[in-house]
């Protein structure tokens, strides 16, 4: 393991402390950064969204940035649902140490079937590059809305294009504990699916999911938005 320390003086007391992990996800170093505003949006909010999320982190307070992940590798949350309907957005946090990053290009957001904890199961929507821009909550449209059941859980994961650097940007956890079955990492090597919480993340991932409860939504008002053409008619009306 590199042994690495960062550090910068904290400027006043609504400050973020981030902690930055290594390749081998030992603890190396704990940084800390004020926020010089809100939590931004990287997209329009949907009208009245269900927000399905493990961590706690909130505007001015205090995140974890995960850099010591390396390309190839994922980090992904188990997620339940609090109602019967569809995912429709996917957001992920997104921070560096140092702030005012460029934009980073992922390899996938994916939303999955639950599986057997720590491997998801069958993709069930695929979002490939997707772009996260540093120091806010991207929001990610899903291009074909995902139906869920109440207490159903299903996991979304991001998979790194290339290494992030030390600093960051990177996904990012909460420091309130890591909850058991609800966090999850491929690490490379060996090519393998790992709770994160035994690999000493000490955080629930900021990744999260858009749920509208209520039923599917559909994508045209006269019903044919299954693609069932079967009761169409040449007929003028």
């Amino acid at each position: 393991m590199n042994h690495r320390s960062l550090s910068r003086d904290l400027e006043r007391t609504t400050c973020v402390s981030r902690r930055l992990l290594g390749n081998t996800w030992g603890i190396l170093g704990l940084m800390g950064l004020c926020w010089a505003g809100a939590l931004g949006w990287a997209s329009p909010l949907g009208a009245q969204p269900t927000v399905v999320q493990n961590d706690s982190i909130v505007d001015f307070g205090t995140a974890a940035v995960q850099a010591g992940f390396v390309a190839g590798e994922i980090g992904a949350a188990w997620l339940t649902s609090p109602c019967d309907g569809t995912i429709t957005h996917v957001r992920i946090i997104w921070l560096s140490f140092t702030g005012g990053a460029l934009d980073t290009i992922g390899e996938w957001v994916r939303i999955m079937e639950a599986g057997t904890f720590p491997t998801p199961g069958a993709v069930l929507a695929d979002l490939p590059g997707p772009v996260l821009s540093d120091g806010f909550e991207n929001e990610f449209a899903v291009p074909q809305p995902v139906a869920v059941a109440q207490d159903e859980t299903f996991a979304v994961g991001f998979k790194f294009l290339e290494s992030p650097p030390a600093v960051g940007p990177s996904l990012v956890t909460d420091t309130d504990g890591c909850q058991a079955g609800r966090n999850g990492i491929f690490a490379i090597p060996p090519s393998a699916w790992f709770s994160s919480c035994l690999l000493g993340v000490s955080g629930d991932f900021g990744i999260r999911a858009v749920v509208s409860c209520g039923g599917p939504v559909p994508f045209f008002e006269d019903g044919f938005e299954s693609g069932d053409t079967s009761a169409w008619t040449a007929t003028t009306p």
